[in-house]
């Protein structure tokens, strides 16, 4: 993607992903979207206000997080013998057990990079309205590009629910508190993934820059 300026907008040069038409534009009218004058696919939806909600987003998967590392998610009961399961029980499980890479790898997909991607997506929010941070806003995103598919919730969430079928025929099987507010920051990470416009982002830094060199 090459960027073009000139005295009123920023422009990108950039090839549609459908059928590699060499396109030059700018974002799409808010609330409304591009689209390919050759194929018709949409190159860019710029939906109403989706910084904030990507801000609001991200605030509500931090809170859900810290819930869903510390409360139980399971509970599973055989005659007088007990246990409840919770994010980082697993980890220590894997951990105790001798497998190492396996168990950073859990610890990674399920609880880094998922506590990352809402740290990184609400600075990146909030700091796009300060120009003294742009430079650190852009290294933001560009991390958020390399773990935001490492946050696997609904892998774990798959290994849940067949955990929770497959176990039942063996002993009793109970939801704790923690598996609904896990569920609800599964849904609040992939909504927060869907609102957060990175074009929108990049058009903010690059409209700053200009009107600095402008002015220099």
């Amino acid at each position: 993607m090459e960027q073009l300026r000139d005295d009123k907008q920023i422009r990108w040069q950039h090839a549609c992903h459908e059928c590699d038409l060499l396109l030059t534009g700018g974002l799409a009218p808010s609330g409304q979207k591009l689209t390919c004058p050759r194929c018709g696919c949409t190159l860019h939806r710029n939906a109403n206000h989706s910084v904030y909600y990507t801000i609001a987003l991200s605030l509500t998967g931090l809170l859900l997080f810290i819930p869903s590392a510390s409360l139980p998610l399971l509970k599973f009961s055989l005659f007088s013998f007990g246990a409840e399961n919770t994010l980082m029980n697993g980890v220590y499980s894997l951990f105790k057990a001798g497998y190492i890479w396996l168990a950073s790898l859990v610890l990674f997909c399920s609880v880094l990079a998922p506590l990352g991607k809402f740290l990184l997506l609400l600075f990146v929010c909030c700091g796009s309205f300060l120009g003294l941070l742009d430079r650190w806003v852009s290294i933001a995103v560009r991390w958020y590009q390399h773990i935001k598919e490492w946050g696997m919730l609904d892998v774990y969430m798959l290994g849940i629910l067949v955990a929770l079928i497959k176990l039942r025929d063996l002993g009793k099987m109970d939801v704790e508190p923690g598996l609904y507010c896990f569920g609800a920051m599964m849904l609040v990470a992939n909504l927060s993934s869907l609102s957060f416009d990175q074009n929108a982002i990049w058009h903010r830094l690059a409209l700053r820059r200009a009107q600095r060199e402008k002015l220099t």
